[in-house]
């Protein structure tokens, strides 16, 4: 019921996709682990049509499950072969809709023909085993089964599908595209069938689309001469790459693999994004590669004037890529990275941000590069080795997002996927779409409650920054979840959460639960006056007073909270559960904490931003200043004079298990958008 009344507000009108069955290529899947692995060529669709005389245009709507890739008449018409967006599909599936205009279609009597490359995305993922974990977790959880769509152009009879099998051999979002352009062309088609879909209904999409928004041109050296080569685009990007490759014979196996970072000896370091941290024989289960890197294979046609790979339904993350089966270097401008991300716009476009301090600058491009590549139709943790929209980071650094563009419609969708897997049982996950991670919520499928606060922080957000009205949607999805959770803990603390995750010195976990079950009651009793439900909001009000004051009495003393931390001060300060009589102790402790660590950051994904924004809100940016500036060991700044590109998920370097690319110490570019400019 709840995600029904959210959805409402972003379906313009029915869709006349509805009526259509579902279209596949009748293929069963595998039934044994070592089948989901092998070979199974993504299937290509086409269907004839002739424009009613007199018409030159027309519009066409696309549904899928899974990756596609959409032609007319030979002419691309999807931006990129990684859409639809990701979604809940079991509850929502996102139409997708083009404009054809006499570019690409021929008029009457002459036949137009529209394609479709179908990719598994995330709707037929293998049955990879993330961390070892055994039917838990990802295909286990999600909505899944064989790729399919629906299709309908305006005006145009149902239309009649036909397909074959491509040179794309396999396809998977985690592992990476292998094709072979030496196989010949099958001019065998077969009639397609109509076949099981997602349940969910179809909802007009209203967020950006995932698109190309730039290249990196990579350079090229050997690491074995006539053997191996690497390529380094410059900085730690998402995208797909393009490689233009010359003079290759028909048949030659060129093998792509991608990293962050660089081995000692030279060689591409794909640790710190493999897929589940599968890295040992058996983890990944039955079938599955050793080690889960993101790697191309491409065998080539050998064409005399040469020819171009770029991989389908993948994207990857990637500073380096080590090339092997070239005989010869990749020369400048045949190996690039195209660039993608959802296509959000700048919140102030036309104007570069400049702070006068280029160390400053400096930071802020990282962290929005950081930020870009964690865009791909979710909010995702990393781009590498989960990619998932987990609520906590969400939390962290939803504010610096909207500071760098117009995140209106993407976190509308954000709050739809949490919205929809809510649906059933009232709890909000730990990431949206759920794949099965539940860590120290309340069991079964709920996530903890800090990871939960990020459906009313972005509605508060939306209202804040856009006075966005249909974010009140969501209103019921708070107050189911309050009045479950406030059964559950009558005495109004929380002792279990993830909590201050990657401090290096944390508050207790019960410190950072009840500080954000206080703030998630809170900003649902300001979302009840909004909206005018009064008896609501003395509920949640009375809620709130009672969470503050079980807390004060089990953390707070004499102006220190918990153990005194960055973290426990920061978390007890910014978010208003220290007593009006002990503030100014409870300031003086927090700065003695900056001071007895030189400066240094101790403080994880939550409170590293209250920390600098109560700071600075309270006359003390200059405090801040120092903090974001602290070099050496633990720091922003450290992590750049490491070489980095883009931000670490801990502040202890990495090089074999945590991703290089994480935007949750980011909300450092929050601070610097309110107080550096």
């Amino acid at each position: 019921m709840t995600a029904v009344l959210a959805a409402s507000l972003l379906t313009a009108s029915a869709n006349p996709l509805e009526a259509l069955p579902w279209i596949g290529d009748g293929r069963s899947l595998p039934d044994d682990g070592p089948g989901w692995y092998a070979d199974r060529s993504a299937p290509e669709f086409r269907a004839g049509f002739v424009l009613p005389s007199g018409r030159c245009t027309a519009t066409l709507d696309i549904a899928a499950a899974g990756y596609y890739d959409l032609a007319v008449n030979g002419r691309r018409v999807s931006a990129t072969s990684l859409m639809p967006l990701w979604s809940p599909v079991a509850h929502t599936v996102y139409v997708d809709a083009y404009a054809l205009d006499a570019d690409v279609l021929f008029p009457a009597p002459r036949t137009n023909w529209v394609t479709v490359t179908l990719g598994n995305g995330f709707y037929n993922l293998p049955p990879l085993r993330f961390w070892g974990r055994t039917n838990r977790l990802f295909r286990a959880m999600l909505a899944s089964g064989t790729p399919v769509f629906k299709l309908a152009i305006a005006g145009v009879p149902e239309l009649d599908w036909s397909w074959r099998v491509t040179r794309i051999l396999r396809n998977c979002v985690y592992l990476g595209t292998h094709v072979d352009a030496a196989r010949p062309e099958t001019d065998t088609w077969c009639p397609a069938v109509a076949m099981p879909g997602p349940k969910g209904r179809l909802v007009p999409r209203t967020a950006p689309p995932i698109a190309q928004y730039g290249v990196c041109v990579g350079r090229a050296w050997w690491l074995k001469e006539g053997e191996v080569q690497v390529v380094d685009f410059g900085a730690n990007v998402t995208g797909v790459p393009r490689f233009r490759l010359r003079g290759a014979r028909r048949g030659g196996v060129v093998e792509f693999l991608y990293g962050e970072r660089l081995n000692a000896d030279g060689s591409v370091n794909v640790l710190t994004q493999t897929a589940g941290q599968i890295k040992r024989k058996g983890m990944g289960g039955p079938g599955a590669p050793v080690v889960a890197a993101q790697r191309d294979v491409y065998v080539c046609s050998g064409e005399a004037g040469g020819e171009t790979f770029c991989p389908p339904f993948a994207w990857h993350v990637c500073r380096y890529a080590e090339v092997r089966g070239l005989n010869r270097l990749l020369a400048a401008g045949e190996a690039e990275m195209l660039l993608v991300s959802s296509a959000v716009q700048d919140a102030e476009p036309g104007k570069s941000f400049v702070s006068g301090d280029p160390v400053l600058d400096r930071l802020h491009d990282v962290c929005r590069r950081t930020f870009r590549d964690n865009l791909m139709g979710v909010q995702s943790d990393c781009p590498g080795r989960e990619r998932l929209g987990y609520g906590g980071d969400i939390v962290a650094t939803y504010e610096a997002y909207m500071l760098n563009w117009d995140m209106r419609e993407f976190y509308l969708k954000v709050l739809q996927d949490f919205a929809d897997e809510a649906a059933d049982d009232g709890w909000i996950t730990e990431t949206a779409p759920y794949v099965g991670i539940a860590v120290k919520g309340e069991g079964g499928r709920s996530g903890p409650v800090s990871w939960a606060l990020a459906v009313p922080e972005l509605i508060d957000g939306l209202l804040r920054h856009y006075n966005e009205e249909k974010a009140l949607a969501f209103y019921p999805v708070c107050t189911r979840y309050v009045r479950q959770l406030a059964a559950r803990h009558p005495d109004g603390l929380i002792p279990q959460c993830i909590g201050d995750h990657e401090a290096l010195e944390r508050a207790p976990d019960g410190v950072t639960a009840t500080a954000h079950w206080h703030r998630f009651v809170s900003l649902t009793a300001g979302f009840a006056k909004r909206l005018g439900r009064m008896a609501d909001a003395a509920e949640f009000d009375v809620l709130a007073a009672k969470i503050k004051a079980a807390f004060i009495s089990k953390y707070v003393k004499d102006g220190v909270v918990a153990n005194g931390t960055q973290s426990a001060q920061a978390i007890g300060l910014y978010l208003g559960l220290v007593p009006a009589g002990q503030i100014a102790a409870a300031e003086q402790r927090l700065v003695a904490a900056t001071e007895e660590k030189g400066y240094g950051p101790t403080t994880g994904i939550f409170s590293t931003r209250y920390m600098l924004m109560y700071l600075s809100e309270h006359g003390r940016a200059d405090l801040a200043r120092k903090i974001v500036l602290h070099k050496g060991f633990p720091g922003w700044l450290h992590m750049i004079e490491r070489g980095a590109t883009t931000l670490w998920e801990t502040w202890k370097e990495s090089d074999d298990v945590y991703s290089n690319c994480h935007p949750m110490f980011g909300s450092v570019d929050e601070w610097i958008l309110r107080y550096a400019r």
